[in-house]
Formats: C-alpha cells, structure tokens, sequence
C-alpha cells in the first residue's frame, strides 16, 4: 500500500526521534520541520499530530513542539500494556500468518542470530522489520492500532539505553528470534511463552536503567 506524504513524514520524524537525532527535550517548530523536510505545512501537521497520539512530543499551542523526555516509570507502565498486546499479537500471528509471512519470520530470526554487540543499526532494522510483519500477520487492525500507540516510546527507550550498553543486544537478538521461530512453526503457545520471555528481559532492564 502507497504511503501518504503525511505518512513518510510520521515515519522520518519518528526515526530521528527514536535515534535520538531529535532529543528528549528538543524544541522544534513546523517551519524548522518544512525546511527540514522540503515539504508543506498541512502534511507536516499530520505527522505531529500521529507523533503527539504516541506521545513522542507535546504540543504547545501557538509556540512549536518538544520532544517527550525519557521517564522509567512511564517505560514500566507502558510494558504493562505492551506486555499484553505482544503476547496477542504472538498468538494471532502464530494462527493467522500465510506460509510466505512464516518464511520471512524464519529469515528474520536468522538475521537476529547473527547480531553481534557491534551491529546496533543491523538490529533496529530487523526489530522494525519483525514489528511490521507482526502487525500484518496478526490480521487484526485493533491490535495494529494499539501497538502503535507503544511502539515509537519502546523503541527509542531501547535506543536511548543501548547507546550507552551494548552488552546485551545479542541476547535482546536472541530473544526476538525465538519468538520469530515459534510464530514460523505455526506454535501457539510457544509464541507467547516466546514473547513473554522477551518482554520479562525488556522490564528487567528497564528497571536496572535507574541505576545506569
């Protein structure tokens, strides 16, 4: 499906946002995001408003936006819901997924195994592949609605904490392919006990960030 400007925008805005390129706390204006962007101001003002829904930035009437600071206890609520969200997305995709969207689970955990603790962007590229793949294969647009509204916040906090650690990412690698794989054979129960092993290790680190 062709996306809108609006919504290359969002997915422009949200990658620099998520990297940190935008951070935690930047002011930003339109007029800086239309020169920024080479675009106009309606579709620009689409994107801030999906980004404002997600909570990466607050509006401030009149006056431009800023970038949502990175808050551990906003992260732990916020893996409360996604917690939920993921195992069903797990389980929806495990049942509904065609064989071609099996196969590309498979080839995913393939790439996940093989990250090092060097290849920092290999993985966000995988993460936001198998993201996208499970929101397809899940075949429920509420689900894809909700994890939306977690997604960009989970992203960039991970982001955010492995500029810093990049002991563990070929275990958060590991962790993500063993859910790719349980999803791949069609297992049910295995994709969620799968996806609950991963979001236990998100939570665990989360909480250790407080003392980073």
């Amino acid at each position: 499906m062709t996306k809108t400007l609006a919504e290359k925008l969002y997915s422009i805005i949200e990658e620099k946002i998520v990297k940190l390129e935008f951070k935690p706390g930047t002011f930003l204006t339109e007029s800086f995001l239309e020169k920024n962007l080479k675009c106009g101001r309606t579709p620009i003002r689409e994107a801030i408003q999906r980004l404002s829904r997600e909570g990466l930035v607050k509006v401030l009437p009149r006056k431009g936006l800023f970038v949502t600071e990175i808050n551990i206890n906003d992260q732990l609520n916020l893996i409360q819901v996604r917690r939920e969200i993921e195992r069903l997305m797990a389980k929806l995709s495990a049942r509904n997924s065609t064989i071609a969207q099996k196969k590309r689970f498979k080839e995913i955990s393939a790439g996940m195994r093989s990250c090092k603790r060097s290849n920092n962007a290999k993985f966000m590229k995988l993460d936001s592949e198998m993201n996208e793949l499970l929101s397809n294969s899940c075949d429920n647009e509420f689900v894809r609605r909700s994890i939306r509204i977690v997604g960009g916040l989970s992203r960039r906090f991970w982001y955010y904490r492995n500029k810093r650690i990049l002991d563990d990412l070929p275990l958060m690698a590991k962790l993500h392919s063993n859910v790719c794989d349980a999803i791949s054979n069609g297992n049910i129960k295995l994709a969620q006990e799968k996806s609950d092993q991963l979001m236990d290790y998100i939570e665990k680190f989360t909480k250790e960030s407080v003392q980073l």
